[in-house]
């Protein structure tokens, strides 16, 4: 008779006939509850406003390449041409910087300006212009060669050419006959004027041009006031 075989028993292992004990779940461990309320981000606000523009001083004797001009021609004639040189710096020196108002950022909502301040501004303009007629032409009288150089009167030569603002002047011994047109003088009469000045050599001031050139009393004043009479 043949013998069943009985399996081989592992040791550590559990039998089939033994019963497993069931395991017991142990409770959760209760966590925390933590209440966090996260506050939503706050808009952003308007951004700041820039800062004010700020008034910008111009000087008004910004003329330092004219100084080095000064100091060669000074060395080239042995010092002849210092008391030139002096006299132009103290008209420089003289005067006062020009203060430009702040720009303002372009704003298409804006109010226009009001009559008052815009014809003050103009008022000032001319004004100020009245005032350097007056010095190119106190510096013209005292250095005639000097104005020869800073082209003053020139209103015939383009502007790179005249870096001396003297107010509208116009030079009367110098310029073409076309300049004339800009005291009020017709075409005409301008190219007569010039004849004359050539058989003349030159005017010496309005009333000897109003005189010789034959011109009506109501042009003296402009002859006067932007007319620069050099010989």
């Amino acid at each position: 008779m043949r013998m069943s075989e009985q399996p081989h028993e592992q040791p550590g292992q559990p039998q089939p006939h033994e019963h497993a004990q069931p395991r017991i779940p142990l409770p959760p461990q209760q966590q925390p509850v933590i209440n966090v309320h996260i506050q939503p981000p706050a808009p952003p606000g308007p951004p700041p406003p820039p800062p004010a523009p700020q008034p910008v001083a111009v000087p008004a004797n910004n003329d330092g390449n004219w100084h080095i001009a000064h100091l060669v021609i000074t060395i080239l004639t042995c010092g002849v041409w210092a008391p030139v040189w002096i006299v132009h710096a103290i008209v420089m020196a003289s005067r006062k910087p020009v203060v430009l108002p702040p720009p303002q950022p372009w704003n298409p909502n804006a109010r226009p300006l009001p009559p008052e301040h815009t014809n003050q501004m103009a008022v000032q303009e001319v004004a100020a212009r009245a005032r350097r007629r007056a010095e190119a032409r106190h510096l013209a009288h005292q250095n005639p060669l000097m104005a020869r150089e800073l082209s003053i009167g020139r209103t015939d030569m383009p502007a790179d050419r005249r870096p001396y603002d003297d107010g509208g002047l116009i030079d009367v011994n110098m310029v073409p006959a076309n300049e004339f047109t800009r005291f009020g003088i017709d075409p005409e009469t301008a190219r007569r004027i010039v004849e004359i000045r050539e058989q003349a050599g030159g005017f010496s001031s309005a009333e000897d041009l109003a005189t010789v050139a034959d011109l009506p009393p109501r042009l003296l004043p402009e002859l006067i006031e932007y007319g620069l009479y050099l010989r």
